[in-house]
Parts: structure tokens; sequence; C-alpha cells
């Protein structure tokens, strides 16, 4: 998520490859008439073979399976959305501040709850039809409808009307006194618990009006349940882009020639030959884009994926994973480039136990893991110390008052102080850990580096519980831990919906709903609504690492 150098091809390319999550960019510049500086001189790892036409050959990881917004939910895919759909707004390649798209200015009321944008009224199809407002009401109501089957549909939820997920009661922790049979206790907490639920689920509300409206074919005027001045930001997203009434059946691989698209690139073909997109003749700034033609080529690994760039096949490759040795013996040519990926490790106190509900003990737990360590020692240098909960922070959102948010730093004297005062001086009488993680090699080896900083600098026992992935989720969902290693990866620059999503996502990321009356409803849409979610945890959170995954699959396999 962080800033990073890209291929000067040209300014509208540029703009729409910036704010990519990619761990590994090796890359050749395509500039002009393509020269390059002698190797000797600027050792480039890759061959220079200069195409007869303007194309990026381009090994992302693997070929694009879906071409639909909403379906989206990491890269090759969300690369494919980025080029052939234009949202509202689009990240800056340098600043990753969010500018114009289909949508020339927006403003926001004095409090940050309405939004309004104005879009520009030459936006065009790939079919030569307007790009209006309706267009996108109908394709964010679409991906509400589509539920959980759309990955990223909870950056929908600060939209006015957007039912939250409804949380079901959670049988409460045991105290460590507690035997790990239900008692009578704990049987009528939870009977309790389920009437309380079912009560408030009894009391019905008038549905709110979806929060985004069509004020005429070019305004759209979005109302917040929560103010956000970041919302621009947020609406860069693939999942808030437009699809076409005529498309709002699933775009998959199969489509090709039918997809209508409004982006800088159109899709041409799609299939085992790979996935070619050409600059789109409809498109509103196309005498900006100098590119004629993407072409992503399948590669079928990472080592095979290097060899087709080193001897000059392939332009670039991105989302590859590499060990820690490659990525060092990379590191020293020209071309090869490692940027930030907003991927965030943490661990969560359950604050239902003493003592972690002191927020003392909880700030002593934190500042006494050396994150720098862990990175470089234990992790070999993959990933990069997560200081504070956002990897990067944009300079003009640093906040009215021009001041960064406080780092998180390692400070071994403060924590055995607050320890102190919190009445457990050098751990004395302090309960045992019991540290909840998910089965994996590189989840195991922080939480042995972490325990052995809580023993050996404030005294504290602690047991790490290696579950398996249906275990964990068990353990976690029932709050049978101390401390838990959760994940988010954040999907935009938006400081706001990334807070929400780490703390809120105890409410498992299931589907949110929106009330859309029938006349608003988009034509021939999926109608798959989400199922109720979990129930949120009593939690407080702490950040470890930013990691860097080669791909986002899904939370478990990339964190």
């Amino acid at each position: 998520m962080a800033s990073r150098k890209r291929i000067k091809i040209s300014r509208r390319w540029a703009r729409w490859r910036a704010g990519l999550a990619s761990s590994l960019l090796v890359i050749l510049s395509l500039t002009g008439g393509g020269c390059f500086l002698d190797q000797e001189v600027e050792p480039y790892y890759g061959r220079v073979v200069v195409p007869a036409a303007q194309e990026f050959r381009w090994s992302d990881g693997g070929l694009p399976q879906t071409f639909d917004p909403a379906l989206a939910a990491a890269p090759p895919d969300t690369d494919a959305v980025r080029a052939i759909f234009e949202g509202l707004t689009e990240y800056d390649p340098h600043t990753l501040a969010p500018v114009p798209g289909v949508a020339a200015r927006w403003e926001s009321s004095a409090d940050d709850l309405e939004w309004t944008f104005y879009l520009r009224q030459d936006a065009r199809w790939s079919n030569g039809e307007p790009v209006t407002a309706k267009d996108f009401v109908n394709s964010w109501q679409r991906t509400l409808q589509l539920g959980e089957r759309a990955p990223h549909v909870r950056l929908l939820d600060n939209i006015a009307g957007v039912k939250q997920p409804t949380a079901s009661p959670v049988t409460p922790p045991p105290t460590p006194a507690e035997s790990p049979s239900p008692t009578p206790r704990r049987q009528e907490a939870v009977v309790n618990n389920a009437k309380r639920a079912a009560k408030k689920e009894a009391k019905t509300e008038p549905p709110t009006a979806f929060g985004a409206e069509a004020v005429n074919d070019y305004v759209l005027r979005v109302r917040l349940q929560q103010p956000d001045k970041n919302f621009p930001s947020l609406v860069a997203h693939p999942v808030f882009r437009p699809v076409h009434n005529l498309n709002v059946s699933e775009s998959d691989a199969a489509d090709a020639s039918q997809l209508i698209s409004n982006g800088a690139f159109q899709l041409i073909k799609s299939g085992l030959g790979g996935v070619v997109l050409e600059r789109a003749k409809n498109y509103w700034d196309a005498q900006t884009v100098n590119l004629q033609r993407v072409r992503f080529i399948e590669t079928h690994d990472t080592e095979s994926a290097l060899a087709a760039y080193h001897a000059g096949e392939v332009d670039a490759v991105t989302n590859a994973g590499f060990e820690p040795l490659a990525l060092k013996l990379l590191a020293p040519y020209k071309d090869f480039r490692r940027a930030t990926f907003g991927a965030l490790t943490y661990y969560s106190f359950n604050l239902e136990r003493a003592p972690f509900n002191d927020v003392r003990v909880r700030e002593a737990l934190a500042i006494a893991i050396d994150r720098d360590r862990i990175s470089e020692d234990k992790m070999e240098g993959s990933t990069e110390p997560a200081k504070k909960f956002l990897p990067v922070q944009i300079p003009a959102e640093a906040g009215e008052s021009g001041h960064h948010a406080a780092s998180l730093d390692h400070d071994v004297a403060r924590a055995q102080s607050l320890l102190a005062a919190a009445g457990f001086p050098g751990g004395q009488n302090f309960p045992r850990v019991r540290l909840l993680v998910n089965r994996n090699d590189q989840q195991r080896t922080v939480a042995q580096s972490v325990a052995a900083m809580w023993k050996n600098e404030l005294g504290i026992e602690t047991e790490v519980l290696m579950k398996n992935w249906e275990e964990y989720e068990a353990a976690m969902q029932a709050g049978d831990y101390d401390i838990v290693r959760r994940g988010v990866v954040m999907q935009t620059m938006d400081e706001v919906t990334n807070m929400r999503m780490i703390f809120d996502q105890e409410a498992a990321p299931v589907a949110a709903s929106a009330e859309i009356s029938p006349e608003d409803q988009p034509a021939e849409s999926q109608n798959e609504m989400g199922k109720a979610g979990n129930a949120k945890q009593n939690v407080d959170a702490k950040p470890l690492a930013v990691e860097r995954p080669s791909r986002v699959e899904s939370e478990e396999q990339a964190l």
C-alpha cells in the first residue's frame, strides 16, 4: 500500500497502476524508444527486448479468473479490473491521494456525512453509452445483493441504509477456576444472551433508504452512517467500480467478447492463451493512453516467471512469492522494487479475562515486543515491524493538527514499570498467558519469539496454543483464549475503513445487505443475501508486523 516506483508508460497507465498490492516488482522501463543504460553501469536483471508495438507483457502471479469488480478479491483479478473499469476516483501514483476518475470533482458536507460526486459527461462505456450516476447506484446495490460472494462487500458498510451483520450470542469464556465443561452459571448466561438477542431482533425499525442516490444522470449523492473525510479514497477500490446493466451477471473469463467496460482498456481475449486488453476507443481520456495492448502472461511458478523476465519475454513480474534468500540476491538490481503490502498481523486481548482488562498490562505486553528483531532475525527481513496499525500514512491525511500517529516503540523499562503499577512486579503472580494462533510455521515462529520476550523481559510465562484453522476459529469465537493472533488485509487507503476492518472484524466478515425498493433494484441482479455473523468479542488489539504475502487467497493463507 506504500507509494512505489512504477513503469513510466503513460500518465493514465501509471495512475491506474498505483495502489496495487504487489509483493515483488521486477520491472523494465518502457519509456519513449525504450533506451536503457549499459548493464555494467546500471545492472538490470532482465534482458531488454524492445517490443515492436506499445505492448506491456505482464506476469502477475497467474491469469485473471474474473473481471467482475464485485467478485475480484486479489491480484491478478483486481489488477485487470482496475484496467478495464474506472471508478469515481483513482489513486495518484506518487502521493496515493484520490484523483478524478469518472467523477471530475466532488464535495462533502461540513460533517463529512454526505458526499456529492459530479460525473464527467464525456465518460463512456465501451459500447458508446454514457456512464451515469445510476450505473454506480445499481452496481453498488448489486454488490450488496451478492452478499458474502463479494469478497469486499464490507467496504460498503458505511453507506446509509446498509444493514450491519447480525451478531449471534457467544458462550461466555470460562474463568481459570471454572471447569472446561458447561456449568449451570454458564448455561444460564447462554440462555440469557440468546433471549436478549432474540428480543433485540424482534424489534422492527423502519428501513433506511439506501444512501447512494442518483440526483440526475451526472450527480451522485452518497450519505454515510459515520463521518469519513477519506471517502473519496475508499471509492477508488475496485469493488466500487460500475458494471454495465447488460453485464450484471458474473463477468467471468468466458465473457471477453461481451463484456462492456468503461476503463482505459477493454478486454479482448481471455482463455488458455492468456488475457489480452487493448486501449479502449471510447475512453474519455484515450489520448493520454500510450499503450496499445496489455497482455497477461501465464507462468507456472515463480522460477519460470523470473526466467521469462530474465530472457526478455515479459516486461514485469509481480505477485511472485520468493524465499528471503532470493529477495536478497535480487535486491542489488536496478529493476527490482519492493513495496509494503497492506497486510497486518496483530494480537487481540480478551478483555473478559483479568488482568488483560487493565490497559497498563496490555501496553506493557505490547511494548515489550521487539518487532525489529522478529522481522530481521526470525522473518529474515520478509516482513516489516508494525509499530502502528496503518502501514503508511498519506502526508495530506496526517490530520488537521499536522501530526502523525504515535509509534508503538520497544520500551522494556516502561513495560516493566507499567506491569509493576498494575500489581505484577517482575511478573509475580501473573497468570500463565494462553496465546492462540493458527497452525502455521511463520505464526509459530512469531508466537514463540514473543513468548520468549515476555518471559525474559517481564517474567511472564506463555503457553502457545497451535490449532488448525477450524479449531482456531472455534476457540476464538468461544472466547477460549487470553490473547489471539488476528490478521487483516487492508483494501484501501481510507483510514476510517481500515480501522473499522480491524476492530469490527470480530463480527466475522459476513455479507452486508441494503434495503432496496423494487424500483431501485438493478435489472437481473444476483439476489443472494449474506448469513448472520458471529458475535463480536470484547477485545483490544496491538499490531505486530506488516507482512508481505505474495497473493491474498484468504486471511489464513496470507497471514
